[in-house]
């Protein structure tokens, strides 16, 4: 059975990675999918588009900022409403990550009710 909202993260940091999926995974209507690379975020969205999208912004190789609008010609993924997630919270950084098609920003480091009460707001706000 599919839960509720399904979510797809995306860190380099495998402690952080860790973390999200014990949280969201402890809430029965939301399922994760953890990927390290931004390679392995274009094979979970390619093979099913998720309810909502949690990117860290510095990541190696692609930032999150790239890698929302690679993953926004995916199908399905166009109207996924995504959050970064950074430690980068200089007003220029935020100001920046505004200008993104993601529908926020979750300061690292971070509340657990906080992530999770963001994650459900944000999968009710699906975009044409």
């Amino acid at each position: 059975m599919r839960a509720a909202i399904d979510v797809v993260h995306v860190d380099d940091d495998p402690e952080t990675l860790l973390l999200v999926r014990l949280l969201l995974e402890g809430e029965p209507d939301i399922a994760v999918r953890s990927c390290a690379t931004a390679e392995e975020s274009r094979a979970a969205v390619a093979a099913a588009a998720p309810d909502v999208l949690l990117l860290d912004v510095m990541m190696p190789v692609i930032d999150g900022p790239t890698l929302l609008e690679e993953l926004r010609l995916l199908p399905g993924c166009a109207g996924v409403p995504a959050l970064f997630v950074t430690a980068k919270t200089h007003p220029d950084d935020l100001e920046f990550l505004a200008t993104t098609s993601a529908v926020g920003v979750i300061r690292k480091p971070f509340e657990a009710a906080a992530l999770i009460a963001q994650v459900r707001r944000s999968s009710s706000v699906r975009a044409l």
